[in-house]
């Protein structure tokens, strides 16, 4: 049977920092790659964050999008999503379906996730086959780029997977930062994005 779990380590019900438009935000739980100062280093762990289904996470889609109905697209990142491209195959397929996009950050590149000798090769391709807008390659944190939207290094690639979304039209509305919310509990969510130093001084005035 098809794997329909995802590990999921937080969302965001609405972002204008994690792509194209406004966007309900999936972080995943599990990242081999491991970059060195990358931005999320708590969800490299296996364990941790929460399992849930497809359906019920498209369903807190569903919902989020009655809540704010600006909602354009839903962006994956991590963790790694391609760590689990099964699951996230499956729900990519369900929003696309709904008029959703789909965007998805991964530290594969797209040859690595192209490669026929991987064994995840099938559900990786299936994964790619439900994705508008794909940033690829591992965060180096020696090569930062401050120049484009969302990306933290110079390496690191869009591509446009389907029409949805183009180089021409993206960046003119492309906004960058971070995004900060403070709960009723007092939790502070920090999400977008900012090299380490920037993140501190921040922290340092909160």
């Amino acid at each position: 049977m098809p794997n329909r779990e995802i590990a999921v380590a937080a969302t965001r019900e609405r972002s204008t920092r994690e792509g194209p438009g406004i966007r309900y935000v999936i972080w995943v739980q599990g990242c081999s790659l491991k970059c060195k100062g990358c931005f999320n280093p708590h969800f490299w762990s296996q364990h941790g964050g929460s399992i849930k289904d497809v359906d019920s996470l498209l369903q807190d889609v569903i919902a989020a999008q009655i809540k704010f109905p600006e909602i354009e697209g839903v962006t994956f990142l991590g963790g790694e999503p391609f760590e689990q491209a099964e699951s996230l195959a499956e729900l990519s397929k369900k929003l696309q379906k709904l008029n959703f996009s789909v965007m998805v950050f991964s530290g594969y590149s797209l040859a690595e996730l192209k490669n026929p000798q991987s064994s995840e090769f099938e559900a990786r391709l299936n994964f790619l086959s439900s994705i508008d807008l794909l940033v690829d390659g591992r965060y180096q944190e020696d090569n930062l780029d401050n120049d484009r939207p969302w990306v933290g290094s110079k390496n690191q690639e869009f591509h446009f997977l389907t029409e949805r979304y183009s180089a021409e039209t993206l960046f003119k509305s492309a906004k960058d930062g971070l995004e900060i919310t403070v709960l009723n509990s007092g939790e502070v969510h920090i999400n977008g994005w900012a090299n380490n130093s920037q993140l501190e001084n921040l922290l340092e005035k909160l």
